[in-house]
């Protein structure tokens, strides 16, 4: 029986802060996130870093990635201890070109998943166009939820920590520093982060978790202010309450 590719998997370990990949550096080995959850930045100047998005669990990173190729297009940093599952490139690449395309075979399977991971960056990147500064900030922090709900208590905690900086949380949604300040001072006074120096937790998890499949049948408009965006997290935390999903909740606007 013919050996899989991925049976050549080894695992890794990145700890919190450890650079994995570098803009320029060349991509030795193919890698999918198993655990964790990595930030991508583009470097826009000598020691300046802009950051562009977020990935966690299932998401590719290295050779033949949307990350680049033979070469990063960015540089990627554990925000979280990171578990990635690698495998050469010149195994993955001689099982593709061995295999025949939609068969099931290997060239399948990295496509899915860099579909996915693609899909992802693009869904990010778009949300800094998708409405006012504030809904941005919003549909950022509901974006953190995701990517760190299973590495801590999740749904079913009292709150999730964002292991990231509040410069990071605005660059994403295209905000000034102090626009990130305000709005997310708002969001603490309405109950639904609470922010301890530079550390920012999102309250009832459970309601962030379910906010962005109802922004995306409601519309922007539900998160258009703070008022607003309460209202639509108060009606999602009495769903999760319920035990009933969230897009079944009905807005009231």
């Amino acid at each position: 029986m013919q050996q899989h590719w991925i049976d050549e998997a080894v695992e890794q370990v990145f700890r919190r802060g450890q650079a994995i990949v570098r803009v320029g550096g060349e991509l030795h080995d193919w890698m999918a996130i198993r655990q964790g959850a990595v930030s991508l930045h583009i470097r826009v100047a000598a020691g300046t870093e802009v950051g562009v998005a977020v990935l966690w669990g299932g998401d590719v990173i290295g050779w033949g990635s949307p990350l680049g190729q033979e070469r990063a297009l960015y540089d990627v940093t554990a925000l979280i201890d990171v578990v990635a599952v690698k495998v050469p490139a010149s195994t993955v690449r001689a099982a593709r070109d061995a295999g025949r395309s939609g068969d099931g075979g290997p060239g399948d399977d990295i496509g899915r998943l860099h579909s996915a991971t693609a899909l992802r960056m693009q869904e990010q990147l778009a949300l800094r166009l998708a409405g006012g500064g504030f809904q941005r900030l919003v549909n950022v922090l509901a974006t953190f939820a995701a990517a760190f709900a299973t590495t801590q208590s999740g749904a079913r905690g009292p709150h999730i920590a964002l292991p990231v900086s509040q410069a990071f949380m605005g660059q994403l949604a295209g905000l000034s520093r102090r626009q990130t300040w305000i709005y997310l001072g708002q969001l603490a006074d309405a109950g639904w982060v609470r922010t301890e120096r530079s550390q920012v937790m999102l309250e009832v998890p459970a309601a962030w978790l379910q906010l962005p499949a109802y922004v995306e049948r409601e519309g922007l408009e539900c998160i258009a202010t703070a008022g607003e965006c309460s209202a639509t997290l108060g009606l999602l935390c009495l769903a999760a309450a319920s035990g009933r999903p969230g897009a079944g909740v009905v807005s009231t606007r």
